[in-house]
């Protein structure tokens, strides 16, 4: 019964998630361009062995300060790319109205990875969220920047397309 509570949670966390962001999407006025992203800079941010440096060279106060710090700056890098997530799926909605048959299923699997990746990034920032409240027992995700790299690929190499 508790299982079936936090899914249910999660659920509706989710699709309030996705009604904002098409709302955003809709209502505001942005170009189609992918905003650019250190992705150094980010995979750094959520380093296993970074934060383990940090945990055995800071006081425990300190390092509980500084990991706020970075899961923060870890939180915008999460927005960018979800926000990069759609550029990438209106790419691959573009392609997939292509009337060239390995063009529309390069652009459905653009959108099947986009879409993924804005899901990931979704539970990314939640995991964030927790990790806020207790910055020593939660660290970030590394997997999330490989998830964009791939996709952002994707889109990059669909032909007859310069999307990214």
């Amino acid at each position: 019964m508790t299982l079936f509570i936090v899914l249910a949670v999660l659920a509706v966390l989710f699709a309030l998630f996705l009604g904002t962001q098409v709302w955003l999407r809709s209502h505001a006025i942005r170009k189609a361009e992918l905003t650019p992203v250190d992705l150094e800079a980010f995979e750094n941010l959520t380093d296993p062995d970074e934060e383990q440096f940090l945990r055995t060279n800071l006081l425990p106060a300190e390092f509980r300060r500084i990991q706020r710090i970075r899961i923060r700056a870890a939180k915008l890098y999460i927005a960018a790319l979800s926000q990069n997530a759609w550029v990438l799926v209106a790419a691959g909605q573009a392609a997939s109205l292509n009337a060239e048959p390995e063009i529309r299923a390069a652009g459905q699997e653009l959108i099947q990875r986009a879409l993924r990746l804005k899901f990931f990034c979704f539970f990314s920032l939640l995991r964030m969220e927790t990790a806020m409240a207790f910055p020593t027992l939660l660290s970030p995700s590394q997997k999330l920047a490989q998830r964009y790299i791939v996709a952002r690929y994707m889109a990059a190499n669909l032909p007859g397309r310069a999307a990214a």
